[in-house]
């Protein structure tokens, strides 16, 4: 695990250490096999992508991003959320978080959960669209005996209905933008201001101490063409919450829109170096929300084996939900 490190002269340093390794896919690596769904309902849960349906089971998320997630069932309205992960956060398998209000990014929700002192800590970042059309969840422990586990999930509720596609030159052409939030693999020990590990007893060996996950916040804008069926963006204005750390910016290079609204391709830094993975579903009355997930590997300068589970809930520029900013420079829709 890596840790951030604020010396005295108020430059913050990382320690190159590298990052605690990540627990590979429940499912052992698969996007959940070749199975589909009727396209009307919540799916079967056995796996493939629904035609055109709603999307409630881990089983359709792309195995790097939902990695070790099984299922996630969250109530933004009740502010609940149940995890069921291939790890080790509690009993039973599907277990309920609590909510964490002090760990929330901006625009998401933070949920936790640690059983004890020498249990890992589970951090959770959720968040549902306006129009209550799609929702996602990233959950990540910090690390603990060198290996962590993290994943997530995004949900539609409905079918994908496509935007109208008019007839001038940027027919098809709809903009997104919005917050982004990540969780790292480790980066705050007991120490940190911004712990919330339960306290362990003076003197227990340092093997035993399990790390949190450091929170990253961002903005993200992303182009679709529903002509063309593409999609691409930028994660930008990158930074560790914990620790004011600027980031990179992420490249979401262009990939296809798959006929029932979901997506996945990769993820680039500035140099075009490969640095992971997005993906996610577009959702409401004329794709006017989308949610997705990006898995990210080797993006902070000087640190080794770091990886980042991040998590965007978008609503449309020009739509009724308007998030402003950015917005005002793209086309009328």
């Amino acid at each position: 695990m890596f840790k951030f490190v604020l010396p005295l002269a108020a430059v913050l340093m990382i320690s190159a250490c590298g990052g605690a390794a990540v627990v590979g896919p429940a499912d052992g690596g698969t996007d959940g096999g070749t199975g589909t769904d009727s396209g009307t309902g919540s799916g079967d849960g056995t796996g493939g992508t629904p035609v055109n349906g709603s999307i409630s089971s881990a089983s359709v998320i792309p195995g790097d991003l939902r990695v070790n997630v099984n299922a996630i069932a969250y109530d933004p309205a009740a502010q609940t959320l149940s995890v069921q992960i291939a790890s080790l956060d509690s009993t039973p398998a599907t277990v309920q978080y609590r909510r964490t209000a002090g760990l929330d990014v901006q625009g998401y929700e933070a949920y936790s959960i640690q059983e004890d002192a020498l249990d890992r800590l589970f951090i959770a970042l959720s968040a549902q669209s306006a129009d209550g059309s799609v929702s996602a969840t990233t959950v990540a422990d910090g690390g603990q005996f060198n290996k962590y586990f993290a994943g997530g999930v995004y949900t539609r509720n409905g079918a994908f209905e496509k935007p109208e596609i008019g007839t001038g030159p940027g027919a098809g052409q709809v903009s997104y933008a919005g917050n982004y939030a990540g969780l790292l693999n480790g980066g705050i020990s007991q120490e940190s201001s911004s712990s919330v590990l339960l306290p362990t007893e003076p003197g227990t060996d340092s093997s035993l101490l399990p790390s949190q996950s450091a929170r990253v916040s961002g903005n993200i804008f992303l182009n679709a063409n529903f002509a063309d069926n593409s999609v691409n963006g930028s994660i930008y204005n990158r930074m560790v919450v914990d620790t004011n750390t600027t980031l990179t910016n992420v490249i979401l290079v262009a990939t296809d829109i798959s006929s029932n609204g979901t997506f996945e391709g990769s993820a680039e830094d500035p140099d075009k170096n490969p640095v992971g993975a997005y993906g996610g579903a577009f959702g409401g009355r004329g794709a006017n929300s989308v949610a997705g997930l990006v898995h990210l590997t080797e993006v902070i300068r000087d640190v080794a084996n770091e990886q980042e589970h991040g998590v965007f809930v978008l609503s449309r520029c020009g739509g009724p939900n308007d998030p402003g900013g950015v917005c005002s420079q793209t086309a009328p829709r």
